[in-house]
C-alpha cells in the first residue's frame, strides 16, 4: 500500500489542475475498525478508507456509496465480475474493490515425501486428504493439519464454513438468522473434534501460536490459511512448501471456498464538499486499477481485469505456487463471500471462539454449535 500511495503522489495521475496528495495512516489490524468508528463518531473521518467487504452492509450508514460520486456503470468493466459483486449491497455499489483474499491449504512437501506421498500431487478430494493426513501421522513425527495457523476463532470459521458450504449447508437465512446448526454444520464441527481426538491429526490445544509455529518449523504438514500467508512463508528458510485448493471437505456436494476482499470506501464526513468526494472516488478508482504489485507482492487476487494480464502479476514469485490456483477457483465461480451481516462485527474473534473450544476438546460439537448460534445471534441483534 505504501508503494501505491507513493506512486500516486509522485505521478499525480488525475486529470485535474489541483495537486492531490494521499496522506497514508497505518493502523494495526486489531485496532483499525475501532479507530475508524471513533473518527466517524467524532466527525474526523478520513476521505478514504480501506474496508473489508464483509463490513459494507453493517457500515452502510457510515459510508457514502461510491456510486454517488462516480459513474460506476462505466467503471464496472474495469473489474472482474466476482469482485464487483463483492462490493455491491442491495444493488448499490458501496465501494470499489481492491482485491479478494480466499483461503487454501498450504503443505510441507518434505513431510509429504517422508510420509510416502507424492509431494507434487497434493490431495484433490476428501479421500486423498484423509489418506495424506493419516500417512503423515503414521509415518512421520509430525502433525497432519491445523485448521488455522493462529488457532483463532475467525480463522477456524473460514475453514469450518468452507467445508460446511461444500456439504450444501447454509450459514444464515434471508433474515440473517444463523442456520449453521444444520446437519452439515454439526458434521464439520464433529470433524474438528475428531481431528484433535480419534484421528490424532493435531494436539487438542487453544494455544494461539501452535499451528503457525508448527507449520513453519516443519512439524505440521498442512495448514489452512488465506492468500496473505505467502508473505510469511516466503521469509522462512528451508521450508519447502506447496499449495492446493481447499475443496477437499468430506461428503462434498459442491466446490465452495470462503473469500473476502479489501475495498476502498468514502467514510461519511460532514463538511466534505461534493467536489472533494468526487476526487476521492477518482483516487479510489486509480488505486484499485493501477496496483499490479498488490497481488504480486501481497499474494492477493487483484480486482482489476487489466492486472491479471500484466507481466508484474504473472511474473510474481507466487503466481505458479498459489495465485494461478486462486485465479482458477475464481474463474470456476467457487468463492462464497464472508457474510455481510447487517449489524455487528463479522470478523470478531469472540463470535467464533466456540470453534476453538471444539478443536481444543473443551466442548462437545453440538453444545458448541448451540453456543455459536446464540453468540452470533446476539452479535447481530446488539
Amino acid at each position: 500500500m505504501e508503494s501505491i500511495v507513493n506512486k500516486f503522489n509522485e505521478e499525480q495521475p488525475l486529470d485535474t489542475d489541483a495537486e492531490v496528495t494521499i496522506n497514508r495512516q497505518r493502523t494495526p489490524w486489531n485496532e483499525y475498525y475501532n479507530k475508524l468508528f471513533t473518527a466517524l463518531s467524532g466527525g474526523e473521518a478520513p476521505d478514504m478508507a480501506v474496508m473489508h467487504a464483509a463490513y459494507l452492509r453493517a457500515w452502510d450508514g457510515g459510508i457514502d456509496a461510491i456510486g454517488s460520486y462516480a459513474d460506476t456503470a462505466s467503471m464496472e468493466s474495469d473489474y472482474t465480475e466476482s469482485h464487483w459483486d463483492l462490493v455491491t449491497v442491495n444493488d448499490n455499489v458501496n465501494a470499489l474493490p481492491m482485491d479478494m483474499h480466499p483461503i487454501g491449504v498450504y503443505y510441507n512437501k518434505d513431510l509429504f515425501e517422508q510420509a510416502g506421498l507424492d509431494p507434487e500431487s497434493p490431495p484433490t478430494n476428501w479421500e486423498e486428504f484423509r489418506q495424506a493426513g493419516d500417512a503423515v501421522v503414521e509415518n512421520t513425527d509430525a502433525h497432519a493439519f491445523t485448521q488455522s495457523p493462529y488457532n483463532d476463532g475467525f480463522g477456524s470459521f473460514r475453514t469450518w464454513s468452507t467445508w460446511v458450504k461444500q456439504q450444501g449447508g447454509s450459514l444464515y437465512d434471508d433474515e440473517w438468522n444463523p442456520t449453521f446448526d444444520s446437519e452439515a454444520g454439526v458434521n464439520i464441527a464433529q470433524l474438528f473434534s475428531d481431528m484433535t481426538g480419534d484421528m490424532g491429526w493435531a494436539p487438542a490445544t487453544s494455544e494461539d501460536t501452535w499451528g503457525n509455529n508448527a507449520f513453519q518449523n516443519g512439524t505440521c504438514a498442512m495448514a489452512m490459511n488465506g492468500t496473505w500467508y505467502v508473505a510469511a512463508l516466503s521469509g522462512v528458510d528451508d521450508l519447502n512448501w506447496g499449495f492446493f485448493e481447499p475443496t477437499v471437505g468430506p461428503n462434498k456436494q459442491q466446490d465452495t471456498v470462503w473469500a473476502d476482499g479489501h475495498s476502498i470506501v468514502l467514510p461519511k464526513k460532514e463538511g466534505r464538499s461534493d467536489a472533494k468526494s468526487e476526487i476521492a472516488a477518482e483516487v479510489a478508482h486509480w488505486m484499485t486499477t493501477q496496483n499490479p504489485s498488490w497481488g504480486a507482492e501481497a499474494g492477493h487476487l487483484p480486482a482489476a481485469n487489466s492486472i491479471y494480464e500484466s507481466d508484474t502479476f504473472q511474473n510474481s514469485p507466487y503466481y505458479d505456487k498459489t495465485l494461478n490456483k486462486y485465479v482458477e477457483m475464481a474463474e470456476d465461480g467457487d468463492y462464497f463471500y464472508h457474510p455481510k451481516v447487517p449489524n455487528g462485527d463479522p470478523n470478531a474473534q469472540n463470535w467464533y471462539t466456540w470453534l476453538v473450544d471444539i478443536w481444543a476438546q473443551n466442548s462437545e460439537p453440538q453444545a458448541a454449535i448451540d453456543s455459536g448460534i446464540q453468540t452470533v445471534s446476539n452479535g447481530i441483534s446488539e
